[in-house]
């Protein structure tokens, strides 16, 4: 072997040495309805379909087979009466963003942060507003239940996985499960992060919280149920929760707070 060669080896081993200790600051997992988006996806397509053509026996259908085959009624509901993917689109894009948000996610990607989103909606409603919002290029995965159109025009949905070891979660989707894989698939690709957050409002989001270290951030939405459970735990012992909790009204909240840690 000669002397280039060798270097040449050298250099490479040095390359995968630095590559499989990468870190990065911070990855943060957003949920997404009344979180990165001011409103609930699906109640406002919902909305679309006239209330006398909403029949008495789909009303509380998520009670008894889960919101996700629930909406898949009100998906097949929505192209009876004629309701089609441009108006779905429509609705979709004049959702507001929480105030601040969309600087947010652009300042944590610029900060070289990783993001994620962890949501109950659905793939075609949440790519369809960041793509109209040009916040895609934020965003490094989206877990959430897959949908598409079928040759028909009507809206197909279906869980994200099906669960039975999360009592905390709904059957469809385990919000701590997805971080903590999502984690460790990091970790295995060699990314670590310094620290994790994550943003949320909702009971679902408790889950993933609870899988948080103490150098790590929860950011529940003030006055939304997450931050009651949250309390909740915290005054009853029922489950000890380590990461720092910062409530919080808009993404100039979350920024500040995240900016110090990132200093």
């Amino acid at each position: 072997m000669n002397q280039t060669q060798l270097h040449i080896n050298k250099a490479v081993i040095y390359f995968k040495r630095v590559i499989s200790t990468m870190s990065r600051p911070l990855l943060v997992a957003f949920d997404f309805d009344h979180t990165i988006v001011n409103d609930n996806t699906d109640i406002v397509v919902r909305k679309l379909l006239p209330e006398q053509k909403l029949p008495e026996s789909v009303r509380g259908m998520y009670r008894s087979d889960g919101w996700t085959a629930y909406m898949q009624r009100i998906f097949e509901l929505l192209h009876a009466n004629c309701i089609n993917q441009t108006q779905i689109n429509a609705a979709i894009d004049n959702i507001p963003a929480v105030n601040g948000m969309e600087d947010l996610l652009e300042r944590l990607h610029k900060s070289n942060c990783d993001i994620i989103i962890i949501s109950d909606s659905n793939s075609i409603f949440i790519e369809r507003w960041l793509k109209n919002k040009k916040l895609s290029h934020t965003i490094s995965r989206v877990f959430t239940n897959p949908a598409k159109y079928d040759d028909n025009g009507l809206l197909k949905i279906e869980m994200y996985h099906l669960q039975d070891w999360c009592e905390l979660s709904t059957k469809n989707l385990c919000k701590g499960h997805i971080l903590q894989n999502y984690i460790k698939e990091s970790l295995e690709n060699g990314t670590s992060f310094e620290r994790v957050a994550y943003v949320g409002d909702g009971r679902n989001d408790f889950c993933p919280i609870l899988r948080l270290s103490e150098k790590d951030f929860a950011f529940p939405r003030s006055n939304y149920p997450l931050i009651k459970i949250l309390n909740e735990a915290k005054t009853n012992g029922t489950h000890q929760v380590t990461a720092h909790i910062c409530p919080w009204n808009d993404g100039t909240h979350i920024l500040e707070k995240l900016l110090v840690s990132l200093e």
